[in-house]
């Protein structure tokens, strides 16, 4: 008998990073940081690791593999193991002439089977959590096929979804439209050369075209340049948006002003704020951990071997007492800022709603607040100098560019970045007030 439990299973919580759920002899359940919920069987043959999916946890009705199922799966692999046959090769020379009678598969398991040919071969007989670290192409098409199934921010996924059912404008679209431009060309590659490997395994309908080729995939989106987002850099009407901001009545509990209101005392991406959990704060401490994989330069880091730390805020008192007031609110969900209806958080696009609302359409944007942040503090003066290192700011703004890679390879001056913020909070106060004095006159010994 395994180790695991029906019960087990159904309250296995998602936990930022993917885990998995043992039930002994080479079965398990991987728990991905979305909520889905997949059975594997790791063995050996020929002396090599292998992996074969034994279906969904979570599925749509009718194609969950119950714990009872998957373990009956498991008895059969062990058996063909034992007479010497390997079972994926035995699956794959199954599918072939029953392909038509056979119910379509899911595009995730289709997935995961092309994922196993991009592994080098060099590399075949390591252990799956190894491969990461050993092959840079092998950790983006991880990281590719884990958007295209799980989804990324506030895009679903289609995982769980009949491979023959896909349509690129309900199921890719969405996610391309939540990711920067190399990711963007990376992911429809992805997609692409999955629609591929089925047909050339029989999971595709040979006279039926891919649903992500022959797309105008660059005249779907505008021309690739850095945008230069509105915002407001002088500290007398930096001020009067704090106030305004102080008396914003959203709707219902006032979600979207609590956001822009830690959005300016934190000066991180919107796109940060919008997917942040609950489970990624320490009050205590206090610092926000925002995972590694959340990033948006999680995959061009990787690439460029730089690193794979998880990116860290360190919390004004200002900021913790946002935090407290917030989770009398929203402190039983997982998301400090759930969405209405059927989105997950709210968006980017709310927040800027709020700010057009405000009468600042054009003039500051809710990624204004890093312009905003970034310019005041390389303004600051103590005794004639810098009061902070451009590049110590640059790091607290999880930026990556030449001046900046090599203050994150050095280390994370914790330290100084917890000074940096809590300034940048005081000096909040100090704007919202109507006595502001120009930063340029401020003298030692000023807050």
């Amino acid at each position: 008998m395994g180790k695991l439990s029906d019960k087990a299973i159904k309250v296995a919580k998602p936990k930022t990073k993917q885990f998995k759920l043992s039930d002994g002899d080479g079965l398990y359940l991987v728990v991905t940081p979305k909520g889905s919920k997949w059975w594997r069987f790791d063995y050996r043959f020929d002396g090599k690791q292998q992996t074969i999916s034994l279906g969904v946890y979570t599925a749509a009705e009718g194609r969950n593999v119950s714990l009872a199922e998957a373990r009956d799966k498991a008895i059969n692999v062990r058996l063909l193991l034992k007479q010497g046959v390997n079972p994926s090769e035995k699956r794959k020379a199954e599918k072939a002439p029953t392909q038509e009678a056979a119910a379509p598969r899911l595009f995730g398991e289709v997935a995961s089977e092309w994922l196993e040919t991009r592994i080098p071969p060099q590399h075949k007989d390591k252990f799956p959590e190894l491969l990461k670290k050993i092959s840079k192409t092998y950790a983006r098409d991880v990281r590719m096929v884990g958007y295209l199934t799980e989804g990324k921010e506030t895009a679903d996924g289609f995982g769980t979804v009949p491979i023959v059912d896909l349509d690129y404008a309900l199921h890719l679209l969405p996610i391309l439209k939540v990711v920067n431009h190399p990711t963007r060309i990376r992911l429809h590659s992805t997609a692409r050369n999955i629609i591929k490997f089925a047909k050339a395994h029989g999971e595709w309908p040979k006279d039926r075209p891919s649903p992500f080729a022959d797309i105008a995939f660059e005249a779907g989106f505008a021309k690739h340049k850095e945008k230069h987002r509105p915002a407001i850099t002088d500290a007398i009407k930096f001020g009067q948006l704090l106030r305004k901001l102080e008396v914003y009545e959203g709707r219902g509990d006032n979600l979207v002003g609590y956001a822009l209101e830690l959005l300016a005392l934190t000066f991180v991406r919107p796109g940060t704020i919008a997917s942040a959990k609950w489970t990624h704060f320490d009050l205590s401490g206090p610092m926000w951990v925002v995972p590694f994989e959340g990033l948006k330069m999680a995959t061009e880091r990787e690439e460029a071997g730089k690193s794979e730390d998880d990116y860290i805020v360190p919390l004004s008192r200002q900021a913790v007492a946002v935090l407290h007031e917030l989770r009398k609110i929203t402190g039983d969900g997982e998301y400090l800022f759930p969405g209405r209806g059927n989105g997950r958080t709210i968006s980017e696009n709310t927040l800027n709603y709020a700010l057009h609302g405000l009468g600042y359409k054009g003039i500051h944007c809710a990624h204004g607040f890093r312009s905003t942040a970034s310019t005041m503090l390389n303004r600051e003066r103590l005794n004639g100098r810098r009061r902070f290192e451009p590049e110590l700011v640059e790091m607290q703004q999880d930026r990556l560019d030449a001046s900046t890679r090599a203050v994150y390879d050095r280390d994370d001056r914790l330290p100084e970045r917890i000074e940096l913020m809590q300034f940048w909070a005081d000096r909040i106060d100090e704007m919202r007030t109507a006595n502001v004095l120009p930063i340029r006159a401020r003298k030692h010994g000023s807050a």
